[in-house]
Formats: C-alpha cells, sequence, structure tokens
C-alpha cells in the first residue's frame, strides 16, 4: 500500500507498519493484513502526520511490526481511545540477539505505558510467555498465496537460512550435506567463511542469485534452524511440493508424518540431519500428502488467528 493511499480507508479498517528489516516475513504479512506499508523507505513528517490523522480522524487501527524508530514519531499523539496493536515477529530464545532484545525492550516500554492495547506473537512460544505474564496476548499464524506450481525435481539440496545468523545452524548443515547422495547445493551466501567451508569440503554448489531460486526444483530444503524459523519459508517449499527438513519446532506436532520425517529432535546433530535428509529422499510422496491436510488447516486457522486479532 502506498502512504498517500490510506486517505481511502474507511472507520475500522486498518493500517500495518512493516519494517525494512522484516523482509522475510513480507509476502505472509502482506497476503494476511490489508494496507501495509513497508517501511523500506524512511517516512516524511508529512506521511507521519497522515497516519495520525487517520488513526485519530477515522478510529482506524494501528498495527506495528517489530520496530521502527518512526514508532516515536507517531504513537504518542494517537488518542487514547483508539487501537494500537503490536506483532512480535521473533522467539524468546531469539533474544540472545542485541537487536531483538532492543525491540522487545521497545514494545515492554510502550505496553507498560498503558498505550498499546494487544500484542500479536508470531511465535508460539512468546505467545505463551507473554499471556501467562498477564499482557493482552494473541497468537498469528501468517500465511501465504498458495500457489500450485510444477516443480522439475533434481537431485539438488537447498538451504534456506541466513548464513550470517548463528540460530541458522548453515554449518552444521553442510557438514551433513557431506555424508548424503546429492548432486549439489544452493544457498545464498553473505559470509566469506560460507564461501571458503564450502570450498575447503569440497561441497558442490550451484550459485543462485534469489531465495526462489534456491527453494526451486530439489528434492529437500534445509531450514534446520535452532530459533529464529520464519513459517513463510516452510509455506514457501512445501507449497512447491519440496519437504523441508526444520528443527525442533512445534508446528507439526499433530501431524505424525510429518513431525517424525521432517522435524528433528536434536537441531545440532549433524549425524541425524544426514538420516534425516535421506529419509525424506525415500518418504516424499507420503509426506506431501500429510502436508495436504496439514496446509487445509492453517489456511483456515490463519484466517481465525488474524480476525481474531483484529476483532479484538
Amino acid at each position: 500500500m502506498k502512504i498517500n493511499e490510506i486517505k481511502k480507508l474507511k472507520e475500522k479498517e486498518h493500517i500495518v507498519l512493516l519494517p525494512k528489516h522484516d523482509y522475510d516475513i513480507k509476502k505472509s504479512t502482506e497476503y494476511s493484513f490489508k494496507n501495509v506499508i513497508s517501511l523500506e523507505e524512511e517516512l516524511s513528517e508529512d506521511d507521519i502526520k497522515q497516519i495520525i490523522d487517520t488513526v485519530n480522524e477515522k478510529n482506524v487501527q494501528l498495527i506495528l511490526f517489530d520496530y521502527d524508530e518512526i514508532y516515536r514519531k507517531i504513537i504518542p499523539y494517537i488518542r487514547k481511545n483508539r487501537k494500537i496493536k503490536w506483532v512480535m515477529k521473533n522467539s524468546m530464545a531469539a533474544m540472545t540477539d542485541g537487536a531483538v532484545r532492543a525491540t522487545f525492550s521497545n514494545l515492554m516500554e510502550f505496553c507498560d505505558r498503558n498505550l498499546i492495547s494487544c500484542i500479536g506473537c508470531i511465535d508460539s512460544g512468546a505467545y505463551e510467555v507473554l499471556k501467562n505474564a498477564g499482557y493482552n496476548t494473541k497468537r498469528i499464524l501468517l500465511d501465504i498465496k498458495e500457489e500450485k506450481t510444477s516443480s522439475k525435481k533434481s537431485n539438488s539440496i537447498g538451504l534456506l537460512g541466513d548464513d550470517y545468523n548463528p540460530n541458522h545452524n548453515t554449518y552444521n548443515q553442510l557438514t551433513a550435506v557431506t555424508m548424503v547422495d546429492y548432486d549439489y547445493i544452493k544457498i545464498i551466501k553473505h559470509m566469506p567463511a560460507t564461501r571458503d567451508f564450502i570450498k575447503f569440503f569440497n561441497i558442490k554448489e550451484k550459485e543462485v542469485s534469489n531465495e526462489d531460486e534456491v527453494i526451486k526444483d530439489n528434492f529437500i530444503n534445509l531450514y534446520c534452524n535452532f530459533t529464529s524459523t520464519v513459517t513463510e519459508k516452510i509455506l514457501m517449499s512445501m507449497d512447491n511440493g519440496i519437504p523441508c527438513l526444520l528443527g525442533n519446532i512445534d508446528i507439526f506436532d499433530n501431524y505424525k508424518v510429518l513431525k517424525e520425517n521432517l522435524i528433528l529432535i536434536s537441531d545440532d546433530d549433524v549425524n541425524e540431519i544426514a538420516k534425516k535428509i535421506m529419509t525424506v529422499k525415500n518418504n516424499s510422496s507420503k509426506i506431501m500428502d500429510e502436508y495436504k491436510k496439514f496446509r487445509k488447516d492453517y489456511t483456515k486457522l490463519s484466517k481465525e488467528s488474524i480476525e481474531s486479532f483484529l476483532a479484538d
């Protein structure tokens, strides 16, 4: 949504502000919510005034994701009888990162000043912690448009994590790859150490330029994070018919086949990662049949979670 389009909003609709560093959930946020303004460029003073006036005069909900310094120029000027809601992307475990801790501190500050009416949590663990701490909290499941694509399977492996994020377990996954049968890997490299690792261990690689190329046409995608797992990437992979191996998370807890095949017991066990890669390769059809059931349920739950969050 363009900033100049908010004039068209009607009473009790909503505006979403999404910081530029949340590019990893942009697709799912724009699909799950309406009127998403991506803060990829700094808002002008006129833009800020337009948001404030729209929220105040039309009783439009303001929904903030994570944190941007621009929030401090907006929140204090919103009338007390208007709703400001804040969505927290990260898990509690991700607070080993200083930037994540800073985001959480800002959220808590505005909550303690009684300026935030509801907290939305993308992570289930964060939701439980904040709910038990007495905050008005809702669980949010972000979804993406389910697009049927024809995937040309090859004997390749995609690595979906960010190699600069220690929580994304890149080097254990690369180690596991050397223990299985594959033709080449696909990965977006940011760190020189990743290039050196791939070269030193003679890992076969196909150069790619974007995440879409990483995901498609593999027999498996690896996203075996310790924490900071983004559901959007899981859905993108699985919707393309490519099983996605994950760290020890709860997304498939109610789906036995998916949990047994796609969820690691120990995220950093290289032998388990390698074993699971080959298990997935041999059970791909069974996994994707079970995923169809999960996907239908997830779409329904996602819609319900967004409706509940907006209605609160």
